[in-house]
């Protein structure tokens, strides 16, 4: 049975939203997935590589409204927002760090690498990037790394002229891009998106690997607005597969009902399209979309929070130190790297940052399954109202896309697409984002 509302709302207080399908949105049975195949076998084959977060420096020219670097990633154990330590971390270093790569890799044989370039902007120490993975490339590690890079994609076009062979070399590009020209250049204030799509339009002739558009939404942002960028520039050629999710932050939204309402009928906007998409006999690469209706199709259960960071399986190098989480506070620190490379991991277990779970019911919830907990970042440094807000919206997001399954399977059926199919197409990218919005 259900437990009718978690710890946390009951000692807060709450306030709940009252949806008129899903009723108390607060309760753990609001919403419960079900299982579209109805078959208990159903499974799929997920590529599980290993993540390496690297760090590459903390300067960026984003400006962007709420960035978490300083809304988030700087809030110690006291919660006081101290100066922000991402943004005066140490550069990379080529030498240590690709030695450091290589032998986080090493220990792990078996797995395909992925190196997670991070910042700050990354572009904007291309030299760096370009140092470091001509150093990894000359290792044994050979074809197991591929390299994937966070960008908002204003350097890409002078990358590309300074650095060809790197900017050729990115396996993913994951690029920020939070609506059409208006929104976007008014949350990313230190970009211009018609420069980005410019950059894009060059990129394209060069690149062999993909492009993901992630959109991080704000109260005051349109999901419909960064949903038409997406099918613009997918309908070019210019990306391939589109993300959102709901930004991190401390407080609470500043009008609740009217945000979560807007967002229900974004998202069945997209839902429509999405359907009629199927109908043609094309299937729409929202990686997380697809993600969830590969779950509501097997009965497939994550078993993790989204991102698994309690299962201590990868690393985040920042500075010369490896933490759990680049975007955790300073004190879930696992280990050094000293200037030659060498490595000094700590004996840790991270299980304590999934403990919030236990509070707010998460493992008596009918979304857990997909949902996992979400983002441990959100729970340890945001405040109980906004964790329960996302909780409200989560329930939103899977209901609604649980409304259409009636529809998409059998469109699903048509295509021949099987729920493994969707994953090798679209729903594999999800792990190389926050995986839920």
């Amino acid at each position: 049975m259900f437990p009718e509302r978690s710890a946390i709302v009951e000692a807060q207080r709450i306030t709940a939203l009252h949806h008129r399908a899903f009723g108390d949105l607060t309760r753990a049975d609001a919403v419960v997935m079900g299982n579209w195949l109805r078959d208990e076998s159903a499974s799929i084959s997920e590529w599980e590589p290993l993540f390496i977060h690297l760090t590459v420096t903390g300067r960026c020219n984003s400006r962007c409204k709420g960035c978490i670097n300083t809304d988030v990633t700087s809030l110690g154990a006291t919660g006081i927002l101290s100066a922000s330590v991402v943004r005066e971390v140490e550069e990379t270093n080529p030498e240590r760090d690709s030695k450091a790569i290589e032998s986080l890799s090493l220990n792990h044989p078996d797995s395909d690498v992925i190196l997670c370039l991070y910042g700050g902007e990354p572009l904007l120490a291309a030299d760096r990037i370009s140092e470091l993975t001509g150093l990894l490339d000359r290792t044994s590690l050979g074809k197991r790394l591929r390299y994937l890079i966070y960008t908002n994609g204003e350097l890409i076009r002078s990358s590309l002229e300074r650095y060809p062979e790197l900017m050729k070399s990115i396996w993913l590009y994951a690029l920020g891009i939070d609506g059409g020209e208006k929104q976007h250049n008014e949350i990313r204030r230190g970009t211009n998106l018609s420069r980005i799509i410019e950059n894009l339009e060059a990129l394209k002739e060069a690149r062999e690997g993909s492009v993901l558009m992630w959109s991080t939404l704000r109260e005051e942002q349109s999901l419909t607005d960064c949903f038409r960028q997406f099918m613009s520039l997918h309908e070019r050629g210019l990306v391939e597969h589109f993300f959102w999710h709901w930004i991190e932050t401390r407080e609470g939204f500043r009008s609740f009902p009217a945000y979560a309402e807007r967002y229900e009928e974004e998202l069945r906007l997209i839902m429509d399209e999405y359907l009629q998409s199927l109908a043609q006999g094309r299937l729409l690469p929202i990686a997380h979309v697809n993600e969830l209706i590969i779950y509501l199709l097997t009965g497939l259960s994550r078993g993790t929070t989204a991102c698994a960071v309690e299962q201590s399986k990868n690393y985040d190098i920042m500075g010369g130190a490896i933490h759990a989480c680049a975007d955790l506070p300073p004190e879930y620190r696992i280990g050094d790297i000293e200037d030659d490379g060498t490595l000094h991991l700590r004996d840790h277990s991270l299980q304590e940052l999934a403990d919030y779970k236990n509070p707010l019911g998460c493992f008596h919830c009918g979304i857990h399954p997909y949902c996992g907990g979400r983002c441990p970042v959100q729970a340890l440094t945001g405040s109980p109202d906004r964790l329960v807000q996302y909780c409200q919206l989560m329930r939103i997001h899977v209901g609604v896309v649980q409304q259409y399954m009636d529809r998409i399977a059998p469109e699903l059926g048509k295509m021949g697409m099987t729920a493994q199919k969707i994953y090798d197409l679209s729903a594999y990218i999800a792990q190389f984002t926050d995986v839920t919005p």
